[in-house]
């Protein structure tokens, strides 16, 4: 039974408005695509979404892409933030849902408060329209991860979590969405199973092949569709079309968990960079 659609009363926030510091403001916009991004990255970024919108052809409805990596620090986040942008061009509705509820960073990179999101509407505190945002760009919306919990698996794989999808497919045409790392913690591999298909991010010069494999043999494991591979800071551009310089590595947000950051070189044959 369909949900009955309610009128959004959805906040107007523009991507690029000073909420935060000048530097992170900086940083942050590199990261994301926009009209002064290279030609070449551009292309990357639709050259994917022909890929995926072709992968997903035959699936009805609303069309619920996971977006994750076998490590962090690879560029999962970003990467997902701009495929919706992509998206979002061709004028169809789409969601970045941030559903990292131990490191968010997607509220980061588009310079939103994160005082309400999806954590919030997952306990029962809020209402979805009090927590989506939209954003400066047509056809994109955004649900960040809202305050972390003490206890995001249960939470993710809650009831609550299913009906929250069941009134988004009423509203989106596609929704990305950010997960942790996937040889990490869980989340990730939960999600896939209320689907349409996941998509990993690796890093040239960063993944190791290891790592990798364990992340495929849980999806395997899982049963969930693989829909491709896309390389960060890719060096060799016989696999894309355009290239980002590394920016060095950062410290990795999940180390309190035990996990450590790897340089080792895996090239991918993927369609884009970050």
């Amino acid at each position: 039974m369909k949900l009955k659609k309610k009128s959004k009363q959805i906040r107007q926030i523009n991507i690029s408005s000073d909420t935060t510091s000048l530097a992170s403001k900086i940083s942050s916009e590199k990261r994301i695509i926009s009209e002064n991004t290279p030609f070449d990255i551009i292309e990357a970024y639709k050259a994917a979404r022909t890929n995926i919108m072709f992968s997903l052809n035959h699936e009805k409805g609303c069309k619920k892409v996971v977006i994750s990596s076998a490590t962090s620090g690879e560029g999962k986040s970003t990467t997902c933030i701009n495929l919706a942008k992509t998206f979002a061009e061709i004028g169809v509705r789409v969601l970045v849902l941030d559903a990292d509820l131990r490191a968010p960073r997607v509220h980061k990179y588009l310079n939103f408060s994160n005082e309400k999101g999806l954590s919030n509407i997952l306990a029962g505190f809020d209402k979805l329209d009090d927590c989506l945002v939209h954003t400066s760009q047509a056809n994109l919306d955004c649900l960040t991860s809202g305050a972390i919990p003490p206890n995001p698996v249960e939470l993710i794989s809650s009831d609550a979590m299913n009906n929250l999808f069941a009134e988004l497919e009423e509203r989106y045409d596609y929704i990305f969405i950010d997960t942790p790392p996937l040889n990490i913690v869980t989340e990730g591999l939960l999600l896939t199973k209320i689907c349409n298909g996941i998509i990993l991010v690796t890093r040239q010069k960063y993944t190791m092949y290891k790592m990798v494999e364990r992340a495929i043999n849980s999806l395997k494991f899982a049963n969930a569709k693989i829909l491709g591979f896309i390389l960060n800071d890719a060096e060799d551009d016989k696999y894309m079309y355009g290239v980002y310089k590394s920016r060095g590595r950062k410290r990795n947000r999940y180390t309190r968990y035990g996990y450590y950051s790897y340089s080792h070189t895996y090239a991918l044959k993927s369609r884009e960079s970050k």
